[in-house]
């Protein structure tokens, strides 16, 4: 991991609700911080479209991540969408996150 994850998680709570960043949509956030591996965090699927714009933003900027759907017990109801990110390969973000106090 190359980046700060205290800095990735506030760029994530300004992404998933802009005009209030303290009521974020992010869940769950986890650092694995015995390897600094990885972040993870999920979104509920009620929030499907904030789960787009993340996806979309660490699509545009190259970043090493993964998307999962996690289901209801016993159907096919998505219940919350899962991103792990392992690494951001574009310099541009990394100055971003950079310039974000902690």
């Amino acid at each position: 991991m190359n980046f700060d994850p205290e800095k990735f998680k506030k760029l994530l709570n300004s992404a998933s609700n802009p005009s209030n960043p303290k009521d974020t949509k992010i869940k769950n956030y986890y650092v694995n911080q015995e390897y600094q591996e990885f972040v993870s965090f999920d979104i509920d699927f009620e929030n499907v479209d904030i789960a787009l714009r993340i996806a979309g933003l660490l699509g545009k900027h190259a970043t090493n991540f993964t998307i999962t759907t996690l289901h209801f017990p016993d159907t096919n109801k998505i219940d919350y969408i899962q991103f792990i990110v392992f690494k951001i390969n574009d310099a541009e973000l990394l100055a971003i996150l950079d310039q974000i106090e902690k």
